[in-house]
């Protein structure tokens, strides 16, 4: 197979991972380091299952890593600079011309709490 093809097909399948709001929201949350389900749970607002299932999903494509002491999982980015890769993907939703004033502020108050960890 090609190499132009062998990591364009590597590529959509890491975006296919990442085509899900929870799961983006889910590697924010894992940003500033290591978070147990519950913690994780209680950030997005979700259920226990629903985290579990797409942990599930980024651990099967490495996105994600577990570490168990006693009973309690704890997880974290394999590679840090995937969250910092996110947020300058706000870049993207930003430029398009057809973002509402809405979505802009949305991103501003984003950036900033994915960055700097400021929930106000």
């Amino acid at each position: 197979m090609p190499h132009r093809v062998l990591v364009a097909k590597g590529l959509a399948e890491l975006l296919a991972v990442l085509a899900n709001p929870n799961r983006i929201r889910l590697l924010e949350e894992l940003r500033d380091g290591e978070r147990d389900v519950k913690s994780i749970q209680s950030a997005l607002g979700i259920s226990h299952s629903g985290v579990s299932q797409h942990l599930m999903t980024l651990r099967a494509h490495r996105l994600v890593s577990e570490r168990r002491q006693g009973r309690q999982v704890f997880y974290r980015l394999r590679q840090p600079e995937l969250a910092s890769w996110l947020t300058e993907a706000m870049r993207f939703l930003e430029e398009d011309s057809m973002a509402t004033e809405q979505l802009r502020e949305a991103i501003e108050k984003t950036r900033t709490v994915w960055t700097d960890g400021d929930e106000s």
